[in-house]
């Protein structure tokens, strides 16, 4: 249950037409909640390919076969200085 209240965003650089310079994988998701301490392995993340888009995603991880939960991924521009 904390896990899915546990919206978790990744300021990402993007181009004029909001395409990423790079993506979020299963290991930067997995060292965001480490940060918040949550210890999942990236393995248990279900992401069938890395997020290159901005927006907000829904991502599973799955603790055993029968327990899993959703975590908020919000991929937002930059802000550049």
């Amino acid at each position: 249950k904390r896990l899915t209240s546990l919206p978790l965003t990744f300021p990402m650089q993007a181009g004029e037409d909001d395409k990423l310079f790079g993506s979020v994988t299963s290991k930067d998701i997995a060292e965001a909640l480490a940060a918040k301490d949550f210890v999942v392995d990236k393995r248990k993340i279900v992401l069938e390919k890395p997020i290159k888009a901005l927006g907000t995603f829904t991502v599973q991880i799955k603790f055993s076969s029968e327990i899993s939960g959703n975590v908020t991924v919000s991929v937002v521009k930059e802000e550049t200085a």
